[in-house]
């Protein structure tokens, strides 16, 4: 191990520079060295030999060491020139290190070495890494490692966006959670972010939420109002659908259908007949009251969609009667995000798409483009003959075999549909920002592809190559599948409620001595967050099973696992009081402070990459590792009772570095770290 000097050469220099702008990056800074010797060594290596090797376009990708004990980064170049120069990847791997280590002023690397089967490996010079690292903490604070990017955008995330027909539940609160993720990231960055929800108010299941609403007189809502509402939808929604069952099955049985299609329709209605069962049980005033004023609406499916059709005509009526109920939703979504830590800067309300003439605009161009056609009264565009046209399979990622079916842009009475509506309002979106991004389930894949092709057929090509659909996989509850059709959800606030319960149990048992409202509060806040993490730390395309005893765990891989490091790392902190700024690192030699040291040099590379791949899954990986780590530490290294002074207050400072790290972490996850728990 090398001690630290007090040389500064340019490129440390150079460094310092850069972390004083407050753009440190430690770990980057020893990968940009090794990039630059490797480059330097073959060239260098390149003049020796007989054979002509290509100009220098083998990018040398550093990766990790699949063992850590070969170094901290890894090239495989040796292997591309081995095939080359036929000969064996080592033999090309040492003559590769030994040139490289020629290279003058290698201020981060400590050594390269070449290890079996032909890696060239870094082992970075860790007491200075230790020095750069921790003194950039000091200097820039809670500012470190947010590198800004150097090309910021207007951008914007559209996220939730959830029908105001019934209460947020828990699988569409992962697309919340990550949306919202998203924007803490970006915006970290140096984006000019905006958070969008798109209210989706003129779709059939508000309709079905307002008939309901409607025929029961406009009751003022009891408790959270998009609980209240989302009862009336789920019970409105399923009365309708057994009557026109009823219908369906009397005609299939009177025009002779085949047995098939009777046992079928069968077998839905008594489906939908046990959901009654369920909801009557749960809503016996509600669901008696709508059953006999529903049986006395001669076409239940004709009155809905009257109301479809004159809210899109902006009847006064109608739209007074929209609005009012999806408001009082709304009210309810606003509650739950907060609680959530969720915040919304526009709510946009798709029936103004409408009445302001944008989906007639866009059907007007559309139809002007020659890729429209009628279908029984419908107006249909042809995707697939786009695509064919613009050559966009292999650009948006379509597979030669696959299908693209066209997409029906109005209806045969004349209302048009989500995606038409869709379109229009990315369009608009366009209008406020340069980039776009949709933050929306897996099941829409074929929306937003119709979405990007429609922007080329209308000549935003430009546009279409800012859109960013960001899909979000399935997520159950303990194995439960949601269906707010159906009534088969748990709720957002439930699921928040169950964690803040656990949550309270558990620190009851840690903390018994705390007065209990402190408890409570402290409960409050790991919950949140246990929900956030356990959510955020699956990817976001990945279908995520919700487990209570996983979301929980105090142990590893959790929210309350980080919050445990964040509050160890606050206790030892103030039983020291004031603490002293040490002036060197040199005395942090101990395997468990330099193995965190290095997790603290990645920040600035981690929070890069999770940002510009729009993965805050990265993070949580992060903070995991970093908590981990400080455990170690924690466990092994005495601070309070350490005889000397200066090793004391450089250990302080790591701690300090920690602390600040994490919760640096926790905001851009919009996680709350309690100092107590």
């Amino acid at each position: 191990m090398e001690s630290c000097d007090n040389r500064v050469t340019p490129d440390l220099a150079q460094t310092l520079r850069r972390e004083k702008q407050g753009q440190a990056n430690p770990f980057g800074s020893f990968r940009r060295e090794c990039e630059t010797a490797l480059e330097a060594g073959y060239l260098a290596l390149k003049k020796t030999w007989e054979h002509n090797l290509p100009d220098h376009d083998i990018v040398p990708i550093l990766e990790n060491p699949p063992d850590p004990s070969f170094g901290h980064l890894a090239s495989s170049l040796s292997f591309e020139l081995a095939k080359i120069q036929k000969k064996k990847p080592i033999e090309v791997a040492k003559m590769l290190a030994e040139t490289t280590r020629q290279i003058p002023r290698l201020d981060l690397i400590a050594s390269v070495e070449a290890t079996e089967p032909g890696y060239v490996n870094f082992r970075a010079n860790l007491a200075r890494l230790t020095e750069l690292t921790l003194k950039s903490v000091q200097r820039t604070g809670s500012e470190y490692g947010l590198i800004k990017t150097g090309a910021p955008e207007k951008t914007i995330v559209e996220h939730t966006s959830a029908n105001p027909a019934r209460p947020i539940h828990i699988g569409t609160a992962k697309n919340s959670i990550f949306g919202d993720a998203l924007a803490r990231l970006l915006s970290a960055r140096g984006y000019d972010v905006r958070t969008h929800f798109y209210i989706d108010d003129t779709g059939r299941q508000v309709a079905i939420m307002a008939y309901g609403y409607k025929l029961l007189n406009e009751p003022t809502p009891e408790g959270k109002p998009d609980h209240f509402i989302g009862k009336i939808y789920s019970v409105t929604a399923t009365l309708v659908e057994i009557e026109e069952l009823k219908k369906r099955l009397a005609l299939l049985e009177k025009t002779n259908a085949s047995d098939a299609d009777i046992v079928a329709a069968t077998k839905s209605l008594d489906e939908w007949v046990g959901i009654a069962a369920d909801l009557r049980s749960k809503y016996p005033e509600e669901f008696d009251r709508l059953g006999k004023l529903i049986s006395q609406d001669p076409d239940p499916e004709d009155s809905i969609g009257d109301l479809i059709r004159k809210y899109e005509k902006n009847d006064p009526d109608t739209r007074a009667l929209m609005r009012r109920v999806s408001r009082t939703v709304l009210t309810g979504f606003e509650e739950t995000l907060r609680r959530a830590r969720i915040r919304f800067d526009e709510w946009d309300w798709e029936s103004d798409l409408i009445w302001t003439g944008r989906v007639a605009e866009l059907l007007d161009r559309l139809k002007e483009s020659g890729f429209t056609s009628n279908k029984g009264g419908a107006l249909e565009l042809d995707v697939a003959k786009a695509v064919e046209k613009f050559g966009l399979r292999e650009k948006l990622g379509i597979s030669p075999s696959s299908e693209i079916p066209s997409l029906t842009l109005i209806r045969s009475d004349g209302t048009s549909l989500y995606s038409t509506r869709d379109i229009a309002y990315t369009l608009y979106k366009f209008g406020r920002a340069e980039r776009v991004i949709n933050v929306i389930g897996t099941e829409q894949s074929l929306a937003q592809l119709q979405v990007k092709v429609a922007f080329w057929i209308i000549g935003h090509r430009k546009e279409a190559e800012k859109f960013i659909y960001f899909p979000i996989g399935q997520l159950m509850l303990e194995g439960q599948r949601m269906s707010a059709r159906r009534g088969r959800y748990v709720t957002f606030d439930q699921a928040l409620d169950e964690t803040i319960s656990r949550a309270k149990s558990e620190v009851d048992k840690r903390s018994p001595s705390i007065p209990d409202e402190i408890r409570q509060r402290v409960a409050g806040r790991i919950a949140i967050s246990a929900v956030r993490y356990a959510i955020l730390s699956v990817e976001a395309i990945k279908s995520t099973n919700f487990v209570w005893d996983k979301v929980l765990n105090f142990e590893t891989n959790s929210a309350a696992f980080i919050n445990y490091a964040y509050t160890r790392s606050s206790g030892i902190l103030r039983k020291l009081g004031r603490i002293t700024q040490p002036k060197t690192f040199s005395l942090l030699t101990d395997p468990v402070e330099q193995a965190l040291v290095l997790e603290l040099s990645k920040f600035p590379e981690t929070f890069s990459k999770a940002a510009d791949d729009l993965n805050p899954t990265l993070l949580c990986l992060y903070a995991n590792l970093l908590a981990q780590r400080f455990h170690e530490f924690y466990e092994k290294s005495d601070i309070s009772h350490v005889n000397n002074d200066e090793l004391k207050w450089q250990r302080v400072a790591l701690v300090l570095a920690v602390r600040t790290v994490l919760k640096t972490v926790a905001g851009l996850l919009g996680l709350e770290l309690a100092e107590r728990m």
